[in-house]
């Protein structure tokens, strides 16, 4: 019986991450730039408004989708840009306000794996806190989600993918509630130099 070839993590991180970008450029550059000519072409020719209207709502979609897994940004601009795009995205389609606040454009972390724990952090808050708003604040060592909601308990993902990042990065999640407001803090946990990137 052959041994199964095991990858190390930073391999699989990569292949996903670019598995991911890949997918998010091709739904916002090429297929909605197909999806755009088509469109033009029915203008041309005087096609029905009501297919343009479809096809324009298509389109939007799929820039959005790229949008929600994988701003373009975030390979170009970093991750600040990135969760700035990510959150108007989430605004969009959930109603709720993402503010983030910042006092440097890059921390001491892997920026893509910064960029998933923030993601996956704000898409468990939207899915579970019944909040219409959530201030980031990020800082050298840590990463803080401020929202108000109405639960006594929030579930939170102990086992599953933000673990896995929490782990990967060294950093622990502290939650608080205090009247209402909740503040969900990542921190750097100390002795855990070694499993952070500086990407400069």
């Amino acid at each position: 019986m052959k041994e199964t070839m095991k990858l190390p993590a930073d391999e699989i991180i990569q292949m996903y991450e670019t598995m991911l970008h890949d997918l998010s450029y091709d739904l916002h550059e090429r297929y909605s730039h197909l999806l755009t000519g088509l469109l033009h072409q029915m203008d041309q020719e005087g096609g029905s408004s009501k297919s343009a209207l479809l096809l324009t709502h298509i389109i939007d979609d799929m820039r959005s989708k790229s949008n929600e897994s994988t701003p373009l940004s975030l390979a170009k601009r970093g991750v600040v840009p990135a969760i700035r795009q990510f959150g108007k995205e989430i605004e969009h389609r959930f109603g709720v306000t993402v503010s983030l606040l910042t006092e440097r454009e890059s921390l001491s972390i892997d920026q893509r794996i910064l960029f998933r724990l923030i993601q996956q952090t704000i898409l468990m808050i939207v899915e579970n806190a019944d909040t219409d708003a959530i201030d980031i604040h990020m800082e050298e060592d840590s990463v803080t989600f401020r929202f108000l909601s109405p639960h006594e308990q929030i579930d939170v993902d102990e086992k599953g993918f933000l673990c896995l990042i929490q782990k990967r990065t060294g950093m622990e999640l502290k939650i608080e509630q205090r009247s209402g407001h909740w503040f969900w803090i990542y921190f750097k946990k100390r002795g855990n130099k070694d499993d952070f990137h500086c990407d400069r």
